[in-house]
Order: C-alpha cells, then sequence, then structure tokens
C-alpha cells in the first residue's frame, strides 16, 4: 500500500519536486560570505545559523529504501500536524516549518545529493524540538541535518550532522559566495 501511494505521490509532484531538487539550500543573501570567511580564517567566529533543513535519503527504486522513508515522512507529518497542503516555498527563509516536496529524482546532478530524498525547512528556535524527536524515531533511516548559515558549502560538509550511514554529497553545487543579488556556484 505504501508502495502506491509513494508511485502517486511521485506522478502529482515529479515536476515539482525536480524543480526543488535545483534549489536545496535556503539562501541568506544578505550574509557576507567573505568576510565571515576572513574572520573565520583570523580565527574568530564563523557566521551564526539561520535556520536548519533535515533531509531522509532513500533509493528510489529500492522498496526497502522507499517505504521506510515515505513510513518516517507520514509519522514526522502526523506527529507534529504537517501537511502536503502548505509546503515549503522557494529559496528564501519560510520562517516556519514547512515540508518540501520529495525529490525522487534519484539525485539529481544540480542537487548536494547523490540519491533521493525529502526534507524540512526548520526554523532556528525549533531545532531542540524536532531534532531529538528525529533522532529518536528515525528507525534504520539515513537522516542529514545542516544548519543554513549563508555560506553552502561550510553548513553542508563542515557543520552537518548526520544519523546513520554517511553517504557522499556533490559539494561542488553549492555556493560557494552569495551576493545581494545572486549566488555564484561551483556548477
Amino acid at each position: 500500500m505504501l508502495v502506491s501511494r509513494w508511485c502517486l505521490a511521485v506522478a502529482v509532484f515529479g515536476a515539482v519536486a525536480l524543480a526543488l531538487s535545483q534549489a536545496h539550500p535556503t539562501h541568506y543573501p544578505e550574509v557576507d560570505v567573505a568576510l565571515w570567511r576572513e574572520r573565520i580564517r583570523n580565527g574568530t567566529a564563523p557566521p551564526p545559523f539561520q535556520s536548519y533543513h533535515i533531509h531522509v535519503l532513500f533509493v528510489s527504486n529500492q522498496n526497502d529504501s522507499v517505504d521506510p522513508a515515505m513510513a518516517f515522512r507520514q509519522k514526522f507529518m502526523s506527529h507534529f500536524g504537517l501537511t502536503d497542503d502548505n509546503p515549503c516555498n522557494g529559496l528564501t527563509h519560510q520562517g516556519r516549518l514547512c515540508m518540501f516536496t520529495v525529490d525522487a529524482s534519484s539525485g539529481s546532478t544540480d542537487s548536494p545529493f547523490v540519491t533521493s530524498e525529502w526534507g524540512m525547512f526548520l526554523p532556528l528556535e525549533d531545532f531542540a524540538k524536532f531534532v531529538p524527536w528525529t533522532m529518536q524515531n528515525r528507525g534504520e533511516n539515513i537522516v542529514f541535518i545542516h544548519p543554513n548559515s549563508g555560506m553552502e558549502k561550510e553548513d553542508h560538509t563542515h557543520w552537518a550532522v548526520w544519523q546513520g550511514d554517511i553517504w557522499p554529497l556533490r559539494p561542488g553545487v553549492l555556493c560557494e559566495v552569495c551576493g545581494a543579488d545572486n549566488c555564484e556556484c561551483g556548477h
């Protein structure tokens, strides 16, 4: 039954998921990345975290990976009263807990992930509520938690936390330098 619901979700949300797979990080254009890199080199404080993302990774063509990931997503949404009716919208700060559309693309080359995933935007103030619940309820799912500081590479490589096996990432697709109007990315 979960597999048939999964197939329906892929059919309904496929186009949106592919579009969102390119747009993984939350952008904070007001963050002066060059300034923070210089401060880090000088041994002063790194930038503050603005929010978090929680991702659950799975292999889209393996039911023993898809079913637990989608069941965990449903359990999370049910436990915290979320629905797919009000998903995350775009790449900017959401200001609320919300779910991104499932990315069943098996790791689009524009995504930092090499496999399928579902994720959520987590406001800074909600970290202590949602992350412990995720830790205790993830089962065998692979969970990747990263901050959003405006320094996308560091957010995904140096400051991230894995629960379960560590999977490879594509850090080259993450932006290096963000300004007020755009980001210069490694792709």
